[in-house]
C-alpha cells in the first residue's frame, strides 16, 4: 500500500471528510481515534466501506467486529449515528436548511440506508441544481447505473461548445439510424397527408431525443426505447403538443381574421390570406421557432397538470429563466429549420431525387435539434415549474 495515496475517512457520527494515508489510518485505528464504524472511501472500488469491512480491521484490535450485523441496532456507534441523523433530519425540517438535509443524506449513507440516501441527496440538487458536494456524494455512493436516475446531478456541456457531438449525433448509432428515417420521410411524400405524418414523426423522434440526452447521454436512444414506456413517451407529449399547436394556430388565426375583417377584404379564405401575407408568414415563423422549442422542453421537463403545462405565461417565464441559454439554442435550431427549407426549396423541381435530399437533410437536422433541446433541458431544466 503506497504511502503517497490519501483516503478519504468519516469518523463515527461525523459528516467532515478526512484525509490521510493508509498507514496514517492504521495508526489512528491503534489508537482508537477510528473505531470499526468509521467509513473509508475506496478509490480502486468506486465505494464507501466500514473500516471493519477492510484490512484494517486487524489495526483496529476487533478482528470480525462489523456495525452492520444482526445487534447493529445495540451498537453504540450506531446509536450515535442514528441520533445525529434524526437531529439532521429536525434541522431539515425547522430552518430547511440545505446543509442539514445534505448531513442527512451523508448520514442516511453510513446507515445503509440507500432509500433515505438517494431522497434527500435528490432534494439537494431539486434544490440547489449541480450542487458540487451534493453530486460528489451521490458519486461516491451509488453505482453508475444509478447515477443516471438522478436529476441535475451533473450539468451537460452547452451544444454550442460541443458543435462536433452535434455534428456526430445522427450517425452515432451507425448509418440505418438515420438511412431509415430519410426512406420513411421520402416515402411520406407521396402520400397523400403526408406532410402531417412527417412532422408527428419528426417531433417524436426529436422528443425521444431530447429525453434521452437531457442526461449528458451523446448517443441517441434506440428506437425500442419509446415502447416500453409509449403512455408517457410518445401519448403524452403528442397530446400535449398538438393542444400547444393549437393555442399556437388559434392565436393567429385570431389575429389574421381581425387583420382581414380591418382591412375589408373578403372572398379570399383565411389560410390564403395568411399564406400570402408575408409579414404573416414571418412573424408566424418568429413565434413558431420561440415559442414551439419551450412547450417541447416543458413537455419532457415537466410532470405537473395538464393546464400548467399548457399554460402559456408559465412558459413565457420559464423561457425568460433560461435567458441566453434559450436564445443560443433555438439559434441553433432555427438554422437546422432554415436549411431544411432552403434545401426543400432548390430541390423541389427535381423530381424523386429532390425529395430524397429533402429528406435527407431531415432526417439529419432532426437528431441534431434533439440533441440541442436534450442540453438546454439538462442545463436548465430546474427552472421549469
Amino acid at each position: 500500500m503506497t504511502t503517497d495515496t490519501l483516503y478519504f475517512v468519516l469518523r463515527d457520527g461525523s459528516t467532515r471528510e478526512e484525509q490521510w494515508s493508509w498507514e496514517d489510518i492504521e495508526a489512528l485505528c491503534r489508537s482508537g481515534d477510528l473505531t470499526p464504524g468509521a467509513r473509508i472511501f475506496l478509490p480502486d472500488e468506486e465505494r464507501w466501506a466500514l473500516i471493519s469491512e477492510t484490512r484494517l480491521v486487524d489495526a483496529c484490535r476487533v478482528p470480525g467486529a462489523t456495525a452492520a450485523g444482526p445487534d447493529a441496532q445495540h451498537d453504540p456507534d450506531r446509536e450515535a449515528l442514528e441520533t445525529a441523523y434524526q437531529e439532521a433530519l429536525a434541522r431539515a425540517g425547522e430552518d430547511d436548511s440545505l446543509e442539514a438535509l445534505l448531513d442527512a443524506g451523508i448520514l442516511a449513507a453510513q446507515l445503509d440506508r440507500p432509500g433515505e440516501t438517494r431522497e434527500h441527496l435528490q432534494k439537494v440538487l431539486h434544490r440547489y441544481p449541480y450542487h458540487a458536494r451534493a453530486a460528489q456524494e451521490v458519486k461516491r455512493r451509488f453505482s453508475a447505473a444509478e447515477q443516471r436516475t438522478f436529476r441535475y446531478l451533473e450539468r451537460p456541456i452547452p451544444v454550442w461548445e460541443d458543435l462536433g457531438a452535434a455534428a456526430a449525433m445522427p450517425l452515432q448509432r451507425g448509418p440505418l439510424y438515420f438511412l431509415i428515417p430519410a426512406a420513411v420521410f421520402a416515402a411520406l411524400g407521396y402520400v397523400p397527408g403526408g406532410g402531417f405524418v412527417q412532422t408527428a414523426i419528426a417531433f417524436l423522434w426529436t422528443f425521444q431525443i431530447m429525453e434521452y440526452t437531457a442526461r449528458g447521454a451523446t448517443r441517441p436512444p434506440e428506437w425500442n426505447r419509446a415502447l416500453k414506456d409509449p403512455l408517457r413517451k410518445i401519448v403524452r407529449p403528442t397530446l400535449l403538443m398538438a393542444a400547444v399547436s393549437l393555442q399556437w394556430v388559434l392565436v393567429l388565426g385570431g389575429v389574421a381574421f381581425a387583420a382581414k375583417r380591418a382591412s375589408g377584404e373578403s372572398g379570399e379564405s383565411l389560410l390564403g390570406y395568411v399564406s400570402g401575407s408575408p409579414v404573416f408568414v414571418v412573424v408566424a415563423s418568429i413565434i413558431g421557432v420561440l415559442y414551439l422549442p419551450a412547450a417541447v422542453v416543458s413537455i419532457g421537463g415537466f410532470v405537473g397538470s395538464v393546464e400548467k403545462t399548457l399554460d402559456p405565461r408559465r412558459l413565457f417565464r420559464m423561457v425568460a429563466r433560461m435567458e441566453h441559454e434559450y436564445v443560443y439554442s433555438v439559434a441553433i435550431i432555427g438554422l437546422l429549420a432554415a436549411a431544411v427549407a432552403i434545401t426543400h426549396g432548390v430541390t423541389a423541381p427535381i423530381p424523386v431525387a429532390g425529395r430524397i435530399v429533402t429528406a435527407m437533410v431531415l432526417a439529419y437536422a432532426v437528431p441534431v435539434c434533439g440533441l440541442t433541446l436534450g442540453r438546454l433541458l439538462g442545463r436548465t431544466g430546474h427552472v421549469i415549474e
